[in-house]
C-alpha cells in the first residue's frame, strides 16, 4: 500500500477489519458527527456493522451505483455533509467485478475532511493501487485472497486517526486489537503480498485473457445470458452474468457434477438464498437476478478451462432450461 508499517493492523478476517473500521471509528467519534455513508454494493461484512450503528443512533446513508455498479464521484460530493464521519467504499464488487473510481473517491472525501474505508481485499495485489498522496485512510487486507493463509487480515490506519478498540485486553497491535499475534500465518502474509507485487502483472494478465475467453464462449453459444458488472473496469479475472429462466442453485449443483466451481454471490451471501441487494442495486429484475453467475480465474487454472467451463455451462443451461419453471417466467 505504500504506508508506514505503524499504520498497519493486523486481524483475524477481512470481515473483522471492516468492523474495526466501521465500529471503531464510531464508537471513537461519539457524539461529534453521525453520519455514515457507503455504497449500495458493499459486501455484508460492511452492511450488517451499519445496521447495528443505526441501531445505535447513527445515521446511515447506501449511495446509489449506476447501472454497472459505478458510485459517480459527483452523486457522494453532493451526500457529504458536516456531519459525515465516514465514508466505505469497496476497490470492487466480489458478484459483479466493477472497480470503483477510488482515486476520486478518495480526492472527494478528504477534501471535506471526511475518512474514507476500502475494502481492497479483491484487488490488492491485481489491481495497481492508487498513487499518493491522496489512497484512503482505512483499507481492509486478507491474506488468503492473495495465496496466503486463512485465519490472517489487516486493516490500514492512517496515522492520527482515532479508532476504538473492539477486542480489549492486551495492548497488542497498538491497543486496537488485543491477543497474542499468529507470527507463522502473519509470515505467509508478508511472502504472499511480496509475491503478489512482483508477479502482479503477469497474474493479472493471465486472468483477464482467461476471463475474456469464457466470456467469449459462452455470450456466442447460450442464449438469454444478461453480462452484469462494467465490460471494462473490471477485476482481473472476474465475470459475472445471469442465466433467465434457471435458477442459481440448480445451476450450481450440476455445474459441480461437471467439475466447475462457481458461485451465485460473495462467499458470506451464497449460503443465505436471499435476493442480491447488489443485483437490486444495478436494477435487475428479482426473476433474471435468481440466474446469477460468478466466475473467477487465477493461479491455479488451466488455459483450457475456459473453453471446458463454457461448453458444460452450455449443456447445464440447456438442461435446465428444459425443466425449470424459470424459462416459461422469462
Amino acid at each position: 500500500m505504500g504506508v508506514p508499517a505503524d499504520d498497519v493492523v493486523f486481524t483475524s478476517s477481512a470481515s473483522e477489519s471492516n468492523n474495526l473500521a466501521l465500529k471503531g471509528i464510531a464508537f471513537a467519534a461519539g457524539t461529534r458527527r453521525r453520519s455514515v455513508l457507503a455504497a449500495a454494493t458493499e459486501h455484508i461484512s460492511i452492511l450488517h456493522p451499519l445496521r447495528t450503528l443505526e441501531r445505535q443512533g447513527f445515521r446511515v446513508r447506501l449511495l446509489p451505483v449506476d447501472r454497472h455498479g459505478l458510485l459517480d464521484p459527483d452523486d457522494l460530493r453532493r451526500a457529504l455533509t458536516d456531519d459525515t464521519l465516514l465514508v466505505s467504499v469497496a476497490h470492487a464488487s466480489a458478484e459483479i467485478g466493477t472497480v470503483q473510481p477510488l482515486a476520486e473517491l478518495c480526492h472527494v472525501a478528504q477534501a471535506r475532511g471526511v475518512p474514507l474505508h476500502c475494502d481492497a481485499t479483491l484487488t490488492a495485489g491485481a489491481l495497481p493501487w492508487p498513487p499518493g498522496p491522496v489512497v484512503p485512510d482505512l483499507v481492509t487486507l486478507t491474506a488468503h485472497l492473495l495465496y496466503g493463509p486463512q485465519g490472517i487480515a489487516a486493516l490500514r490506519v492512517r496515522s492520527g486517526l482515532r479508532l476504538a478498540s473492539l477486542i480489549e485486553g492486551g495492548t497488542q497491535e497498538a491497543g486496537l486489537r488485543a491477543g497474542t499475534e499468529p507470527v507463522a500465518a502473519l509470515a505467509g502474509f508478508g511472502a504472499a503480498a511480496r509475491l503478489a507485487v512482483t508477479r502482479r502483472t503477469p497474474r493479472s494478465e493471465r486472468s483477464i485473457s482467461l476471463a475474456a475467453r469464457l466470456r467469449r464462449g459462452v455470450t456466442g453459444r447460450i442464449e438469454g445470458l444478461v453480462l452484469t458488472g462494467h465490460p471494462e473496469r473490471r477485476n482481473p479475472g472476474h465475470l459475472s452474468l445471469c442465466v433467465r429462466g434457471v435458477d442459481a442453485e440448480a445451476l450450481l449443483r450440476d455445474l459441480d457434477a461437471e467439475g466447475v466451481e462457481a458461485a451465485s454471490g460473495s462467499a458470506c451471501t451464497t449460503a443465505v438464498r436471499k435476493p442480491s441487494h447488489v443485483l437490486e442495486a444495478i436494477g435487475l429484475d428479482p426473476v433474471t437476478a435468481r440466474g446469477a453467475l460468478t466466475f473467477s480465474f487465477g493461479e491455479t487454472n488451466r488455459a483450457s478451462d475456459p473453453d471446458r467451463v463454457a461448453e458444460a455451462l452450455a449443456r447445464v443451461v440447456e438442461r435446465l432450461r428444459a425443466l425449470s419453471p424459470l424459462s416459461r417466467e422469462a
